[in-house]
């Protein structure tokens, strides 16, 4: 009878361990979880401010719509509008095409490398996030003329390629994006 107790209180020790020693996954703590897109939009926001942002002429970055790699954002500084196409790579947001209403064109984000499906589903973002602006934004979004790549791999971020606003005309200050002609040609706000 007392092998028969050691035994019986060995097997439970046993059970006890291997019960202790499962892991319990009640939870989703060990799965990945997708970035929430309201997180993805406040980044994309963030991005442009830190570029095209000027106490003298702060930039509104709004609607922004998100489509799980690719961004579109209106934004508007002083009188001047315009559209951008963004897109996180390796983990960062960073501006591909500034443009009016072609980004309204799925056709256009084709060009930039998205899926046609994935263009469809950003454009019918945009469109429904637009839809509930006055007359007077979408007018300002209109207002940039043409498509200027500015590809977000340059080395001084954005700056450079906005700066070549300056010589787009009707909008000419993209380079509203703050003085931008002035920050691409001459280099200001570069970082070290």
């Amino acid at each position: 009878m007392k092998n028969n107790l050691k035994f019986s209180m060995l097997l439970l020790a046993l059970i006890s361990g291997l019960a202790l020693a499962t892991p319990v996954h009640a939870s989703n703590e060990h799965k990945p979880v997708a970035a929430h897109p309201a997180n993805d939009a406040q980044e994309v926001v963030r991005v442009m401010k830190k570029q095209f942002d000027q106490p003298q002429s702060p930039l509104k970055v709004a609607p922004v719509v998100v489509e799980a790699d690719w961004a579109l954002a209106g934004w508007l500084q002083d009188a001047r509008g315009g559209r951008a196409l963004l897109q996180k790579r390796h983990g960062q947001w960073v501006i591909v095409v500034c443009a009016g209403d072609g980004l309204r064109e799925a056709q256009a984000l084709v060009q930039t490398g998205m899926t046609a499906e994935m263009a469809a589903a950003l454009v019918k973002k945009l469109v429904a996030a637009e839809s509930r602006l006055p007359a007077a934004t979408l007018k300002k979004f209109a207002s940039f003329e043409g498509m200027l790549r500015v590809d977000g791999s340059a080395g001084h971020g954005a700056h450079g390629a906005h700066g070549a606003h300056g010589a787009h005309g009707a909008h000419g200050a993209h380079g509203a994006h703050g003085a931008h002609g002035a920050h691409g040609a001459a280099g200001a706000h570069q970082k070290p």
